[in-house]
């Protein structure tokens, strides 16, 4: 396997039934003049394109492998609707397909259904296992299949994920992995060996829980801080969940992984694998201020993104080191992942700027349960996904570790760090005062 198929095979094995939760599901609606036959023959060509598709895994006494088909037929299931229902049955079957766990050594990481409307196709249902596709692999096979559906195709992809194996195993890839592990080794020297203290691992029904909030406020402001640091949205919310994680636990320096794309050429981009890993990300947020943090979060950032392609299996070496220096203590469950594909809001509201009138739009914001789980191999995980005129931003937390009302509170902190720098720098000391912290009672 790759590092990237390594890294998620890892957490897939960790899951076992519950594995679905890293399938990846999509629902295209289709052009009315294209028959089922087309359609059904765009998603054979699709297959053909990328080895990915076609790839069955398993371990063996030589280590975990991958094996590619050289070819096979894409089973497709036919579901009819009735007149105006297509959508809402295309929806409906979307979570059955994506409800089901892989089984990878015997299927394929693919999964698709056409929902049929008086007798034409309607909607494909397409539903990828993370170990053959990332997100940034789904959106190429959407835009392939996209062109293959009104009978053109992109040159095909000249690299697949076999070569990328063999890439990292010699010459230039080895090294670059070689200096990841290196990277990782020395960045845990600086960092908290754990973020919160132990609490057991035994699962529990709605102990993780996941919270999101939209917030314009929170967008505008990240829009401002951005501008005036000179760097991404991303670097700004990166900084912000580092400082209010901090804040929250105590600790002036931050360890947070990142989910890393590794795509780094016309090669990769193009690629259809499962290529994320984490990226080791540590950033000083107790002392100074708040635009400070945001500029050294975006050198930290690079830095960790720089080192993020490595074999996995040679990080745990490392980690257990780590551990073993800390007395059996070593907890690097806090997370941050930017799910958006673009960096700036398309339609904010219209305001001065200010932190006055941010405090007044933040009266919009909105907070809501997503969902709960009775496991998950993180404690503390926010991403973000994009909207264009507000920031949706999730937090997902272990209750053992950090009460829901907290989660609440701490999405809200999010919001009110950045509202708060809107007029100028807020010195962090001042935002730690004010933030929760863990084990305070929200009353």
């Amino acid at each position: 396997m790759t590092w990237g198929q390594r890294a998620i095979w890892k957490s897939i094995r960790w899951l076992d039934e519950g594995a679905h939760y890293f399938n990846i599901r999509r629902t295209v609606p289709l052009p009315d003049e294209l028959t089922t036959d087309q359609v059904v023959a765009g998603l054979e060509a699709l297959l053909s394109r990328h080895e990915a598709l076609r790839t069955r895994f398993h371990e063996s006494d030589e280590g975990w492998v991958q094996t590619v088909a050289a070819s096979g037929t894409l089973p497709v299931e036919l579901v009819a609707a009735p007149a105006g229902t297509a959508q809402e049955a295309a929806e409906e079957l979307g979570r059955t397909l994506v409800g089901r766990t892989f089984r990878h050594a015997e299927e394929w990481p693919f999964r698709c259904a056409l929902v049929l409307e008086q007798d034409r196709p309607a909607f494909a249902v397409l539903v990828f296992s993370h170990l053959g596709v990332d997100f940034w692999g789904v959106r190429e096979l959407l835009q392939d299949l996209d062109l293959l559906l009104r009978g053109q195709a992109a040159e095909p992809p000249d690299w697949q994920p076999l070569d990328l194996a063999r890439f990292e195993t010699e010459g230039p890839g080895a090294a670059r992995g070689a200096a990841s592990v290196e990277y990782w080794r020395r960045t845990l020297l600086t960092v908290p060996p754990t973020v919160f203290p132990p609490v057991g691992d035994e699962g529990r029904p709605g102990r993780f829980v996941r919270l999101g909030m939209d917030s314009p406020a929170t967008a505008v402001a990240a829009t401002a801080l951005a501008e005036r640091c000179q760097v991404s949205t991303g670097t700004v919310l990166l900084a912000a969940t580092a400082a209010v994680l901090g804040a929250y636990t105590g600790h002036g320096t931050v360890p947070l992984q990142l989910i890393a794309v590794n795509r780094h050429d016309g090669r990769s981009r193009r690629l259809v694998a499962a290529m994320a890993e984490n990226a080791l990300f540590a950033l000083q947020v107790g002392e100074g201020d708040f635009d400070q943090a945001v500029k050294r979060a975006f050198l930290a950032g690079m830095n960790a993104y720089r080192h993020a392609a490595y074999d996995p299996l040679a990080v745990d070496q490392v980690l257990e080191q780590a551990k073993e220096r800390s007395d059996g203590q070593l907890n690097l469950g806090c997370f941050f992942n930017d799910k958006r594909m673009q960096d700036r809001w398309e339609d904010l509201p219209a305001t001065d700027g200010s932190t006055g009138a941010l405090r007044a739009l933040a009266e919009k914001t909105e907070v809501s349960f997503v969902g709960s789980w009775e496991r998950q191999d993180a404690v503390f995980f926010v991403h973000t996904t994009y909207a264009p005129g507000s920031c949706l931003l999730y937090l997902m937390a272990d209750t053992d570790l950090i009460p829901e009302p907290d989660i609440d509170r701490l999405l809200r902190c999010f919001e009110s760090l950045l509202v708060d720098s809107a007029d100028g720098p807020l010195a962090l000391a001042d935002f730690r005062a004010a933030a929760p912290h863990i084990g305070e009672d929200p009353r």
